[in-house]
């Protein structure tokens, strides 16, 4: 990782600050530390979600040889990914 160079403003309720401040206090990080290690988790699953998507629309695509689905049908199993529950 290189140097700390940006500053970003989050605001934060303080029911959520507090429990970020317990966690990172639990886990012996700074706050800040725990929040970019909470970014850099969401970023490295955010990747590994949309590679593994694509190996399957492609397992998919060699699987059923013939006519792609609709492009509605598409977009529903496309939102119905996103929208599922990550914590």
């Amino acid at each position: 990782m290189g140097t700390l160079d940006r500053r970003v403003q989050v605001l934060f309720d303080p029911e959520r600050y507090a429990r970020i401040e317990h966690e990172a206090r639990r886990t012996g990080q700074s706050v800040g530390a725990f929040i970019r290690s909470a970014v850099d988790d969401r970023l490295r699953v955010g990747r590994a979600d949309r590679e593994a998507a694509w190996a399957r629309l492609e397992a998919s695509a060699r699987n059923h040889p013939g006519p792609p689905q609709t492009p509605e049908d598409l977009v529903a199993d496309l939102d119905s990914y996103w929208e599922r529950d990550l914590s």
